[in-house]
């Protein structure tokens, strides 16, 4: 897979050197309440996970039978700054992603959520894919929106360890507008 580019942000693979700021940003206080399943207690651990992401790259090497992570970052400095994540889901093919507190409101993660979506359209030959965030997760709710997900519905189900209501996006490829994205502050 080449590496995805949008006006401020690379999607590429994980490499091995991303693990010890994986730790960091998957360490930080939002992080923790809305994806604590991706917080590791010290490096190994973060190790270890990066590790199994870049084998997922090729074996099962689809995200329709396995999860396909990629690390996001930002163009002109580099920096890791979050993650974008493909992953089976009930016969379908969930997206979700984490942005680093301090690149928040800029718009990546729309740009970083919009380009995994039509890559992974035609990488997979995906008819759609599905994302699940909390209902009570407004500004997770507000990227989807602006990512061209539409809601398709709300429920309640046990997500992250509690049973809670979540709410259900779809998302089409080549059917949406084109993705409203924020101009990245100079």
């Amino acid at each position: 897979m080449p590496a995805l580019r949008t006006p401020s942000l690379v999607l590429r693979h994980f490499v091995p050197q991303d693990a010890p700021l994986l730790m960091r940003l998957n360490a930080e206080a939002t992080t923790l309440r809305a994806l604590p399943s991706h917080v590791y207690s010290n490096l190994p651990q973060a190790v270890t996970a990066v590790g199994h992401l870049i084998k997922c790259y090729t074996s099962p090497g689809d995200a329709r039978l396995g999860p396909y992570v990629l690390g996001i970052e930002h163009r002109e400095t580099a920096q890791l700054s979050g993650h974008v994540g493909l992953s089976p889901l009930s016969g379908e093919v969930e997206v979700s992603y984490a942005i680093a507190e301090w690149a928040r409101g800029r718009g990546y993660a729309t740009q970083a959520l919009a380009e995994a979506c039509v890559w992974a359209a035609a990488a997979f030959a995906l008819r759609r894919l599905v994302a699940v965030t909390a209902s009570a997760n407004l500004p997770s709710r507000r990227t989807l929106d602006r990512a061209c997900f539409l809601h398709s519905g709300d429920e309640i189900m046990r997500f992250l360890g509690s049973e809670q209501s979540v709410s259900r996006y779809v998302w089409f490829p080549g059917t949406a507008n084109a993705p409203v994205v924020s101009q990245e502050n100079p």
